[in-house]
């Protein structure tokens, strides 16, 4: 049902400045990186976001659905993270629960839907073999 993906800062999400003209899409923004020992972790935030009418007859559908397509993107992200046979590393995981919060107009057009914040934990072996300094 996605039909466009993008990432960047998200003072992007904005009809003109994407240039979006297909629904739903899937926005990522990397809100920052912790660097602890052994982990380092990464803050995003993702977005599932549709237009809605000008009378908002159809928030309440839009709603559920960006929120159920939140939801399945993110369960595609753990369960691919929990299955033996991916290629993502197994030293990657996702730290529950995931916030998730509803938005209309929360930007420059009559975009509604959902973001989730979403903390990305991965190994941070320190290795001096392959530190950039001699």
């Amino acid at each position: 049902m996605l039909q466009h993906f993008a990432a960047g800062p998200l003072d992007q999400v904005d009809i003109d400045k994407l240039g979006q003209t297909q629904y739903p899409f899937l926005y990522c923004e990397i809100l920052g990186a912790n660097i602890d020992n052994g982990v380092m972790s990464y803050d995003l935030e993702l977005l599932v976001a549709d237009m809605i009418q000008t009378d908002l007859t159809d928030r309440n559908q839009v709603y559920s659905d960006t929120l159920q397509m939140l939801h399945d993107v993110l369960n595609q992200f753990i369960q691919a993270l929990a299955n033996t046979n991916t290629t993502v590393e197994d030293d990657y995981k996702a730290e529950l629960p995931i916030t998730c919060t509803p938005f209309t107009a929360r930007f420059d057009n009559e975009l509604t839907g959902w973001s989730g914040s979403l903390t990305i934990e991965v190994s941070n072996k320190n290795n001096l073999c392959i530190a950039p300094f001699s």
